[in-house]
């Protein structure tokens, strides 16, 4: 565990907010129209519209503070049929430093959560015993890096992104398979 020095310590509540907003940020920069949603949006932090592209994206975001995994749940192993839904992982750094930005289409998530929980399910706990299903999940910067600052993705609907993921999230799903429902990953040729 990574000790996190106490200047960067900040509510739950408003490490989220932080990351939201920071997408949207990011979008208007890059000539996007960006809001954040009220809170009882299911699935949706951000809705974003490029005018120029006719291309409208509902965003779901997940932030880490300095030192920690992206927090996920259950719910995210679920795929979606909907052309334009997106994650965008936020990884915030010390105060004054520009977040990292990972732009990962959902269904990429929903099976890399999937898999990776059950291959978390197959491993021996502490002391040998077998870990207890939970639904909290989680998800690691240093798998994601394909997809890192990748906002041109957004330009096209999520099924025709690229899988990018690395290495280790994609041998999960060889292992252990992709949610049920689930279209199926993108080619490797559609870079």
């Amino acid at each position: 565990m990574v000790d996190v020095p106490a200047k960067l310590k900040r509510p739950t509540g408003l490490t989220g907010a932080a990351g939201e907003y920071f997408i949207a940020a990011e979008l208007s920069l890059r000539g996007w129209l960006a809001t954040v949603t009220i809170k009882n949006a299911p699935g949706v932090d951000v809705l974003a519209q490029n005018l120029g592209l006719g291309v409208t994206v509902a965003i779901q975001t997940k932030t880490a503070s300095y030192g920690n995994d992206f927090q996920l749940n259950a719910k995210c192993e679920q795929p979606s049929t909907a052309l334009n839904e997106w994650y965008v992982f936020v990884k915030l750094h010390e105060e004054r430093t520009r977040p990292s930005f990972y732009v990962v289409p959902r269904n990429i998530v929903a099976g890399f959560v999937y898999a990776t929980h059950r291959e978390w399910l197959s491993r021996a706990g502490r002391g040998g015993r077998a870990h207890k299903d939970t639904t909290k999940r989680a998800a690691a910067a240093k798998y994601l890096g394909g997809y890192e600052d990748r906002w041109d993705l957004l330009d096209r609907p999520a099924d025709q992104a690229p899988l990018l993921a690395d290495q280790w999230y994609t041998g999960c799903v060889e292992r252990f398979g992709l949610p049920p429902d689930h279209p199926g990953w993108p080619r490797l040729d559609a870079v």
